[in-house]
């Protein structure tokens, strides 16, 4: 297979032709490395900023590169690096959008068009057609080989201890060793670290599984701290030690409290949690001005799901058993059976509780086995619809999966086998290529050369022609 150049001689004649006639479609609001797009049987033209783009145009983009579109109707895609991507119509008659991933993959976000119908802004890919409506935010994927490389590479640098699997609001989570750690804000598929400290907000939870199998639910005005987490190290005891300054958490335990009883510890303003191979719930009380700020003022409530949770403090111990609750006024106050409130109970039960959770074998996927090559989807925001490609004769056509927010789905190279997949795949959850709905162009970003830069001809098809550019 020829390999292709991008050279200097050739910048300012064959890339940067007009094309003339038509009008433009949207423009590239920014460009990163090598992105060309091509008319059929015209010259490719160089795409940097505020280049515009047009009906039939195939863009392609080489190793490391991206661009990000801007279409008339504010929709906006990034196409990813290697990738090979066509507008194939962008009719504002009819206000239609459909595009195609031939190889690689984008990240679009909806716009105008897409407010008329699910059918108004389409992506294809060789297995499927993902359909987004007015106010959605999704990712495509087209993988082979390449996708296995990545999970490959992240798995071999993930050290993180635990996964959020679901997400509500606004939860956020910061390093408490490492000073210049920048908080982030958590989504679904993000990796919690060693002495990571949680905040979660009004509103808000956050669902993570640890690689134990411990699964946590951090209820809404929450604070909780990864003190210590010790699983699977070589010459190292498994046990772990969180603290829970304020508010809730639905908790199940995994192998490590399991197999040991003193290697699981949780901390409270009120007492300190230990179990016996259980489920429970731990929620800080009501004061006047709603859900406590201050546990160790207000005192917290205990309601034992499974097995069985001591509670100890400064005044005493107690053992709660399963269907059992409890109340712990303040940590000089011994720990009491008590009816937790209605209130309360409302509260508890206003968060997926923890043993709903997928396991940590499903969400860490450990498995090195190849990704099947297919096209992989994430939606980010609001609702899409994904339909394999085949026969859409009206007494066989498939009605397509719905996806909501955080869920993944996967269409196989062979078709008939469309599915949500039960955790996102970590190609394409980890995408570094930036959203192109939040991206700035002020954000740091390291440039490339756009001179004497070497691209591997595509496979891709553009009406049989790939973007070639030869000295």
């Amino acid at each position: 297979m020829k390999n292709l150049t991008f050279g200097l001689g050739v910048l300012f004649t064959t890339l940067t032709l007009p094309v003339y006639g038509v009008q433009p479609v949207g423009k590239v609001s920014f460009s990163k490395g090598n992105n060309a797009a091509q008319q059929p049987n015209a010259s490719p033209r160089l795409l940097g900023k505020d280049a515009e783009v047009f009906q039939g145009d195939n863009i392609q983009t080489s190793d490391g590169s991206f661009v990000i579109i801007e279409f008339n109707d504010d929709s906006k895609v990034t196409v990813r690096p290697n990738s090979n991507f066509k507008i194939e119509q962008f009719d504002t008659a009819s206000k239609n959008t459909k595009l195609t991933v031939y190889e690689g993959g984008v990240r679009a976000t909806t716009g105008e068009f897409a407010k008329g119908g699910t059918d108004n802004f389409q992506i294809r890919t060789p297995t499927a057609t993902l359909k987004g409506n007015g106010n959605s935010d999704y990712s495509v994927r087209v993988c082979k080989e390449d996708c296995d490389k990545e999970k490959k590479a992240e798995l071999a640098k993930d050290f993180s201890v635990a996964k959020i699997v679901d997400i509500k609001g606004d939860v956020f989570a910061k390093n408490r060793v490492d000073k210049n750690a920048d908080g982030r804000k958590l989504a679904i598929g993000t990796g919690i670290n060693p002495q990571d400290f949680l905040i979660s907000q009004a509103n808000s939870y956050a669902v993570m599984v640890f690689r134990d199998n411990q699964k946590i639910t951090l209820q809404a005005n929450s604070e909780f701290d990864i003190v210590k987490y010790d699983f699977e190290k070589k010459g190292e005891k498994d046990q772990l030690l969180f603290k829970l300054a304020t508010g809730g958490m639905r908790a199940l335990t995994g192998s490590i409290g399991k197999k040991d009883h003193a290697a699981y510890e949780v901390d409270t303003p009120v007492a300190t949690i230990g179990i016996r191979g259980t489920d429970y719930d731990f929620q800080c009380n009501i004061s006047s001005m709603g859900i406590s700020e201050n546990c160790e003022r207000d005192g917290a409530y205990l309601q034992v799901n499974e097995g069985a949770v001591s509670q100890t403090n400064a005044a005493g111990e107690k053992v709660f058993y399963k269907g059992e609750t409890g109340f712990v006024a303040s940590k000089d106050s011994a720990p009491e059976l008590k009816p937790i409130p209605k209130d309360i109970s409302k509260i508890i039960d206003s968060s997926p509780p923890a043993r709903n959770a997928p396991d940590a074998d499903k969400v860490f996927d450990r498995s090195l086995d190849n990704s099947r090559p297919g096209t992989y989807t994430i939606v980010n925001k609001g609702d899409a619809t994904l339909e394999p490609n085949g026969d859409e004769s009206p007494d066989k056509r498939f009605d397509g999966l719905i996806l909501h927010e955080g869920e993944s789905s996967f269409a196989s190279e062979k078709g008939g086998d469309t599915i949500k997949l039960e955790s996102v795949p970590i190609f394409i959850g980890k995408d570094d290529t930036p959203q192109p709905a939040t991206f700035s162009n002020n954000a740091n970003i390291p440039t490339t050369t756009l001179f004497s830069t070497t691209i591997g001809e595509s496979t891709a098809k553009n009406s049989g022609e790939s973007c070639i550019v030869e000295q």
